[in-house]
């Protein structure tokens, strides 16, 4: 969330008085809220906070759960349900996002934010922590994962720039570093460079070679 102020404005959405009336099954797990502005309301048990708010440039309504020993490290609505195997069941994609900016969504999906936190966070409300600890572990598998996706699409696009550019040496350089990712089509042209690559065909220094 970006760190703007909302404006007066915000507070017609009635934002804080939905997470108040929807998150009311807080109240018996042991919570009471701590906070409750305009676009956040956060609540706390003896061990565990729980973070609604309305962001206030996305107006993306989110929901996040920790340990108030650890209060660097949450987890999403989006991880909670697919800890549980539910993201299927919930038809829920990469994150669970209700983004609105009328009174009246904000008024309908709260109380859906709410339902979808009731129904998996038990565990977690309870401070269990093996819930805890096996759900952190599948949040950094899942953001090695992605980290993993983003550095390989990097280097295929620099792998066919050199490919476009017969530039045989750096596609083996660059395919090497993801032998184990690579599609049917990438080995072949692998294969292929690195026999021109052997040949000194296409590399930097035969190009060079030839200039002089």
């Amino acid at each position: 969330m970006l760190n703007k102020e909302p404006g007066p404005e915000r507070a017609e959405l009635g934002f804080r008085e939905a997470v108040l009336s929807s998150f009311k099954f807080l109240s018996d797990a042991g919570f009471h809220p701590v906070e409750k502005q305009t676009t956040f309301v956060r609540y706390e048990s003896s061990e565990v906070f729980v973070n609604v708010f309305h962001g206030r440039a996305s107006f993306e309504l989110g929901l996040e759960i920790g340990r108030l020993r650890e209060p660097k490290r949450t987890l999403s609505l989006y991880d909670i349900v697919a800890w549980a195997g539910g993201e299927k069941t919930e038809d829920l994609g990469q994150h669970v996002a209700f983004q609105v900016s009328s009174r009246e969504d904000v008024q309908k999906f709260v109380p859906k934010l709410a339902a979808l936190a009731k129904k998996y966070s038990a565990p977690f409300l309870r401070g269990d922590h093996a819930a805890f600890d096996s759900a952190f572990a599948i949040q950094s598998e899942r953001w090695e994962k992605y980290v993993t996706k983003v550095n390989l699409s990097g280097v295929r696009k620099s792998a066919e720039a050199a490919w476009q550019a017969k530039d045989y040496a750096q596609v083996v350089a660059l395919y090497d570093t993801m032998r184990k990712n690579l599609t049917e089509v990438e080995a072949k042209k692998l294969s292929y460079a690195e026999k021109q690559s052997t040949a000194g065909v296409g590399s930097r220094a035969s190009r060079t070679r030839k200039q002089k």
